[in-house]
């Protein structure tokens, strides 16, 4: 008796296996050939030889691009500090904060400390300052911010980015 159940068993099993894989064999002879029709299949992406330089109607993503150029704390009554803008980027934005006790009057000029006045601005004791965004793209080349505050200690940060596009700066 227990030959024959387990003999049943197997038999059962053995369907079990057979079966499926009668199925997909089945399936997979059942598919229609493909077929071509005359239009050329192009692989341009795979012969492509300017695959840097966009064109009209590509979908380009550009990254945003900001250099931070300057960063630093204020001290004394005056200060000049250089940033240079490099190529391709002259969209400048300038932050101060200020936690002194006298108001802080801000330059941004070219080439110099005493150079073209490019930016001003004054910051109140107490105030988290930035200045607008040029409109148009400023030069490449040295730059300085300057900053005086009278007769007491200037206390607090400024910096400075410069970016691609406005937008990068907003």
């Amino acid at each position: 008796m227990k030959n024959i159940k387990k003999v049943s068993l197997l038999s059962v099993l053995s369907l079990a296996v057979a079966i499926p894989l009668t199925a997909s064999a089945t399936a997979t002879t059942d598919v229609a050939p493909a077929t071509t029709d005359s239009t050329a299949v192009s692989q341009s992406a795979n012969t492509s030889t300017d695959v840097n330089t966009p064109k009209v109607g590509d979908h380009v993503i550009t990254p945003q691009a900001t250099d931070p150029v300057l960063d630093v704390r204020l001290r004394g009554t005056e200060m000049s500090k250089p940033f240079t803008i490099r190529a391709g980027y002259g969209y400048v934005k300038v932050w101060v904060r200020n936690y002194g006790s006298q108001k802080i009057k801000l330059t941004v000029t070219q080439g110099s400390g005493a150079g073209t006045v490019k930016l001003s601005g004054t910051i109140y004791p107490g105030e988290d300052w930035s200045s607008p965004i040029n409109s148009s793209a400023w030069s490449t080349g040295d730059f300085y911010v300057n900053l005086t505050s009278g007769s007491a200690d200037m206390s607090g940060q400024v910096s400075v980015r410069t970016g691609t596009t406005r937008g990068e700066l907003e």
